[in-house]
């Protein structure tokens, strides 16, 4: 099929970018461990230590997330255009590389740049960064950043009610352990959500 090619280099970028991103990451942990220092200790105690932890963590730079990033705006681009059968090969592709670990903070930077008026396609690559990341770390994240993106969307004077429900039709149908609902119902009934209910509505009147 005229697509295959689009897939297969899709994923030797992303394999490409594996390495880069795994170096990143354990420079991440070593100096947020450091920082850190013992585990042990009041609870308190340690939550003092944690703006400190993330700061050294933070100095080690943003590694390969501008390759990521852009490997992300070709593979949401390519999603969007795709059926719900070719959008489920997508996410495999992206599942199984390293790059999936930076998809909650591609969609924060669509939020962030729909709110300081950038085009209306990162409303679209947003929602398909959701879809993609299909609520595999914790939903109750995955939910607040949606509404983030939402709200972006909103400010910019973007109707995101469509771009959800036809994300939606290409989005996983199955519910997994690490969510409540699959993510293709949770994002076309995302505005009848009691999420959306009492933490974004109100943000809209």
């Amino acid at each position: 099929m005229k697509d295959e090619p689009s897939l297969r280099s899709l994923e030797e970028r992303l394999e490409r970018l594996d390495s880069p991103i795994r170096i990143w990451r354990e420079a991440r942990d070593r100096a947020f461990a450091a920082a850190f220092g013992p585990k042990e200790g009041k609870l308190s105690n340690l939550m003092g230590r944690l703006p400190q932890a993330s700061g050294a963590a933070a100095s080690v730079g943003l590694g390969p997330r501008d390759e990521v990033f852009a490997a992300f705006d070709e593979t949401c681009d390519l999603y969007a255009r795709s059926d719900a059968a070719r959008c489920a090969l997508i996410r495999g592709i992206v599942h199984n590389r390293e790059a999936r670990v930076l998809l909650s903070d591609y969609i924060a930077y669509a939020s962030r740049i729909l709110k300081q008026g950038g085009r209306p396609e990162w409303l679209e690559r947003g929602i398909v960064a959701a879809s993609i990341d299909d609520q595999r770390v914790d939903y109750r994240d995955w939910l607040m950043s949606l509404g983030d993106l939402y709200l972006s969307a909103r400010a910019a004077h973007l109707d995101p009610t469509p771009v959800l429900k036809r994300i939606a039709e290409r989005s996983n149908p199955e519910r997994h352990a690490a969510s409540p609902t699959p993510t293709r119902d949770a994002l076309a009934a995302f505005e009848d959500s009691a999420y959306f209910m009492t933490s974004i509505m109100p943000q809209l009147r």
